[in-house]
């Protein structure tokens, strides 16, 4: 799956505008709802002779500041649909709730949305709860057996998506809110650090 890049797109929003003229097929496939969170633009696409509904994801990406300064101004996308399994998880609900689409992988990328959104919700809790010297399980990383899980001792907040803690040998380090554990993970699928 390589990158699209349209011809005189030099910024993220020309990208959008033009993918939202160019894709939109009255009385074929019409673009009925859009959102962009970030460098991702889910739109949700009408196929009126299936008189089906479903959600496409596309990536975003401009030029590196080397190419820039090159002189390569050019913005692509890489674009997928939800049964495809995005490795995106922000799409906001409205769009989910329009998508009728039955496919087991865009069903599940739909639950997996919602789930982030539960998830981002506890850890947001979790934060305003945190006092120095909690306790709080982190994804460190990945081995072949699933989730590397860690300890961190909260020392402090730091912005909404970083927080100051110390680890085992007593190293203050800043971690990511997003990699917090909220809920138990199962002893099959994550190995714990001592």
């Amino acid at each position: 799956m390589g990158w699209t890049i349209p011809y005189d797109t030099h910024s993220r929003d020309q990208l959008v505008d033009w993918l939202l003229h160019h894709l939109n097929e009255p009385g074929y496939c019409e673009i009925v709802d859009h959102s962009r969170r970030g460098n991702v633009l889910y739109l949700v696409f009408h196929d009126i002779p299936k008189q089906s509904r479903f959600i496409a994801v596309f990536l975003l990406e401009g030029p590196t500041p080397a190419a820039r300064h090159a002189g390569d101004r050019a913005w692509g996308y890489k674009d997928m649909d939800e049964s495809m399994g995005p490795c995106v998880y922000d799409c906001p609900e409205r769009l989910l709730r329009q998508s009728d689409d039955q496919r087991s992988g865009a069903v599940e990328w739909r639950e997996a949305c919602r789930q982030e959104r539960r998830n981002r919700a506890a850890r947001r809790k979790l934060s305003a709860a945190c006092q120095r010297g909690d306790r709080l399980r982190y994804q460190a990383g990945w081995t072949s057996d699933g989730p590397l899980i860690g300890t961190v001792t909260f020392v402090r907040h730091a912005t909404a998506t970083f927080f100051i803690g110390k680890d085992l040998e007593g190293a203050v380090w800043r971690y990511r809110w997003s990699r917090v554990m909220t809920e138990p993970s199962s002893a099959a699928s994550s190995r714990e650090v001592a």
